[in-house]
């Protein structure tokens, strides 16, 4: 790729200098020069063409000269980021609630008789809830 690009380059510098000397060259042998109109200063050298290369330099697309037309490119870009619709989910919820439970008598590790008694006891549960989970934005 280097090596190309070089060798672009090399070219144009050599075949550059050789176009602009020509075109001087083609432009001094079209012309034909007036000694009174040609002094310092004087834009226009050949007289008998002078309206003519007035009109040809205000021209604003010469006609020796082609047209360029440059179109857009087009550019197509997705989003990089996706909406994602909210949906419905559960939840668990817990709960814990104490009730009285029944404890028999029985024998203490000492040798003591405990009579028969309530004590508070934990019962652990829950349930599912309905939750609904809001959209949100998400990669694509």
């Amino acid at each position: 790729m280097r090596v190309a690009l070089v060798l672009a380059l090399l070219v144009t510098v050599i075949a550059a200098p050789l176009a602009v000397a020509e075109a001087g060259q083609r432009r001094v042998q079209a012309v034909e020069t007036d000694r009174a109109f040609s002094g310092p200063g004087w834009r226009y050298r050949d007289v008998e063409n002078f309206r003519e290369q007035f009109f040809r330099d205000q021209q604003r697309f010469r006609p020796d000269q082609r047209t360029i037309v440059v179109a857009p490119s087009v550019v197509v870009v997705s989003p990089g980021r996706c909406w994602q619709d909210g949906y419905w989910s559960y939840q668990w919820v817990p709960q814990s609630y104490s009730y009285p439970a029944w404890v028999p008598g029985q024998w203490s590790p000492d040798g003591g008789w405990i009579e028969g008694h309530y004590e508070p006891a934990w019962y652990n549960g829950g349930y599912y809830q309905p939750l609904w989970i809001a959209g949100y934005w998400t990669g694509c």
